[in-house]
């Protein structure tokens, strides 16, 4: 019975010796971002359309996903049409990247954005919104950001935010 015991030990150490890690996520804060306030959406959250590439169409949208996060975090977002624009969460946002560069990318890189950005729809974008490219797919995807909780979330963490002096926005 010990001999199978130490079998079995060694074959899980031989045979299984894959490392199970969280999945990760690209993000560089000088990428090219094309975010835009699409539409009205419910109290503390904007609606963004978010262009985006990658390598399949799952990836584009991880891709938009962290671009409609980090713009929104960083620099704000262009109005389109008769919307208006969003201004950062942050208050001077590349600065404070700088001074905090690991508290972001674990941010980022870790996933911890996905709980402040959603799709509109389940599907798949489709037709033009779902272009090949030589580089994989190009996609244009709606997404709602919440953007008061990124707000919240970043005061919690001592960061001065665009709300740090309003109780309802």
């Amino acid at each position: 019975m010990k001999k199978v015991k130490i079998f079995v030990t060694i074959c899980l150490v031989l045979f299984f010796p894959i490392i199970m890690e969280a999945k990760k996520y690209s993000f560089v804060i000088d990428n090219n971002r094309e975010v835009y306030v699409s539409r009205s959406t419910y109290e503390g959250s904007k609606m963004l359309k978010v262009i985006a590439y990658g390598r399949s169409a799952d990836a584009a949208i991880e891709q938009a996903m962290v671009d409609a996060v980090a713009a929104l975090t960083f620099d704000g977002a262009k109005g389109q049409g008769e919307m208006e624009g969003c201004p950062a969460v942050l208050l001077n946002g590349r600065e404070v990247y700088q001074e905090n560069k690991m508290f972001f990318d674990v941010f980022f890189k870790k996933g911890d954005f996905l709980k402040y950005v959603g799709k509109v729809n389940s599907t798949y974008p489709t037709g033009t919104d779902n272009v090949k490219t030589s580089k994989g797919r190009r996609i244009q995807i709606l997404l709602i950001v919440d953007w008061k909780g990124l707000a919240e979330h970043f005061k919690k963490a001592g960061f001065k935010t665009a709300i740090s002096e309003f109780s309802n926005y």
